[in-house]
């Protein structure tokens, strides 16, 4: 495989180009179909997964890599169609998610390791928030 000496804006770029050539201009609600269906794809490479009778470490090393890449690349390419056709700027959509959940899951809260508890209240005082 290449590497690529690119950014994730011109990666995006490259997309919305390459959509614009071929005049691919799907609505919105196609493009989260899309989203959904890509996701599920890469889904499926875990799907039968048996983490107990075989160690996780095995489990992942026989794992076709380069089409679980590919699945990716598809959820990733959809999402930066659905945000272009919404208006939404992916990269601040996701640093003001990321300043939310700092907020909602403090480090502290779980130093290094999975806080189960922790989490799950949080996601409860959240769903409540929202009912209201």
């Amino acid at each position: 495989m290449k590497t690529k000496n690119n950014t994730l804006e011109s990666s995006i770029q490259k997309i919305n180009d390459f959509n614009k050539a071929r005049g691919w201009n799907p609505l919105p609600s196609d493009l989260a179909k899309s989203i959904v269906l890509e996701a599920a794809e890469l889904l499926e490479h875990f799907q039968w997964d048996d983490t107990n009778s075989k160690s996780k470490n095995e489990i992942l090393k026989n794992k076709n890599w380069e089409e679980i890449g590919e699945e990716v690349a598809d959820v990733f390419w959809y999402l930066v169609n659905f945000c272009n056709k919404s208006g939404i700027d992916l990269n601040n959509a996701v640093l003001d998610k990321l300043e939310k959940n700092e907020i909602k899951y403090p480090a502290k809260m779980f130093n290094g390791k999975h806080n189960e508890k922790f989490y799950r209240e949080q996601k409860r005082k959240y769903r409540e928030k929202k009912k209201k």
